[in-house]
C-alpha cells in the first residue's frame, strides 16, 4: 500500500531510515541518495590498485557528471565524516 510520504513529498511504499546526522529520511529522498554516495566513496581505496577506482578518481567523475559544486559538496561530506570517525 503506497502512502504520501511526509519526508520527501512522494507517493511510495513506507521506507524510513535514519542517516548519520540523526535525521529520519525515506529511501526515496535526495538525502538518502547522498548518504549512500558518501558511504560508497568512503569505501574506495586511497591509492590505485588496478583496475579499482580511487576516492580521487570518483570525485573527478562526479565533477564531470554533475559539476564542481557537487564534487565540492561530496568532498566536504567525506572529510567531515572522516574527521567525525577519529
Amino acid at each position: 500500500m503506497k502512502i504520501d510520504c511526509e519526508l520527501c513529498s512522494g507517493h511510495h511504499l513506507p521506507a524510513k531510515m535514519v542517516i548519520v546526522d540523526g535525521k529520519e529520511t525515506c529511501t526515496y529522498s535526495e538525502a538518502w541518495r547522498h548518504e549512500c554516495e558518501i558511504q560508497h566513496a568512503m569505501r574506495l581505496p586511497d591509492k590505485a590498485r588496478k583496475p579499482k577506482v580511487t576516492k580521487l578518481d570518483y570525485l573527478v567523475l562526479v565533477e564531470k557528471e554533475r559539476g564542481e559544486p557537487a564534487r565540492k559538496q561530496l568532498r566536504f561530506a567525506m572529510v567531515s565524516r572522516y574527521n567525525r570517525s577519529k
